[in-house]
Order: C-alpha cells, then structure tokens, then sequence
C-alpha cells in the first residue's frame, strides 16, 4: 500500500519546493567541535571562516544576533550531508539553568544514520567527555517498525542521535 501525502485535498507536487542545504550548530569551542566531528564522526571540512567582525553589524544582525557580536565557522561534510558549526564571541547560553536541555525552545539534535546502531553507540561513548544517554533501543510497530536508535550528547553538550532503519 502507497501512501498519498495531500495538502487541500490536492496531490503534492513531486518536486519538493525545499530541500535542506546544511544544519548550522552553535558550538563553545571551535576548533574542539570540528576535531570531534572529523576524529569521531569522518566528516570532512569544506571551509572554514576565520572570526569574522563585522563593524557595521549587519552580518550578526542577519542572523538575530546582536549586531556587536562575532562569530567563525566551519562547514563540514558527514556523508553526503553538510553541517555548519558556528562559535559566537560572546557566546550566549540559551538555557535559564546553564544546561542544553533537550525541550528547551530552541535545542537542537543531530540524527544521523549509521549501518550499526551499537557499534556506533560504544565507540562513540567510549570518547573522552561522550555522555551514554540510555542505550541502544529497537521499536517496533507503525510509524518505526524496526528502527533502531541511542543517544550521546558530545563534550559541548550536542544531543547526537544514532539511527539505523532496517534494511529493505
């Protein structure tokens, strides 16, 4: 059975309007979050941006920071997916109790698909500031029959999903 996705009782169309480009992640650190990603994840650096201080205020303005703010940047790539890490000066903690608490408006995770959920899980918690969050569990029944997934939260504090869906 096919599932038909609607909208006003019309068909979608078949090209989407938006595709995602990259997922942009505050960091603390930098140069700490990008030798994680590669050491730990394989991504890739596909540039980086030196800290950029924009004396007009435009740039961090555009972005809703406060325009006297400042920030470097890497985009990296894991797969066939890119990933912008950003650390801002100053550095803003979001959170009311100075913990990057998951249902905190405005938190973010990064979901990403491996071939080995607890293979993936034990070599990543076995990373020096790595928390184990949980462990690896398999659902079963509609909508996620046979998905697999464990949580880590990195030295910074980034919630990272493993998944794995079954295979055909």
């Amino acid at each position: 059975m096919t599932n038909r996705i609607e909208r006003g009782g019309e068909p979608l169309r078949t090209e989407p309007r938006y595709r995602v480009d990259h997922l942009g992640l505050a960091v603390p650190d930098l140069d700490e979050a990008v030798g994680f990603f590669a050491a730990h994840l394989d991504a890739e650096v596909v540039f980086r941006l030196d800290r950029f201080i924009d004396e007009s205020g435009e740039a961090p303005a555009r972005l809703g920071a406060d325009p006297s703010a400042s920030f470097a940047l890497a985009m990296l790539r894991i797969g066939d997916a890119e990933i912008e890490l950003l650390q801002w000066w100053p550095a803003l903690d979001g959170a009311d109790d100075g913990t990057n608490a998951p249902n905190r408006v405005g938190a973010a995770h990064l979901a990403l698909s491996v071939a080995d959920v607890a293979e993936a899980y034990e070599r990543l918690c076995a990373v020096p500031g790595v928390r184990r969050l949980g462990s690896p569990v398999t659902f079963s029944g509609d909508p996620t029959d046979g998905l697999t997934n464990a949580f880590v939260a990195t030295p910074w504090g980034l919630l990272i999903e493993l998944m794995g869906w079954p295979r055909g």
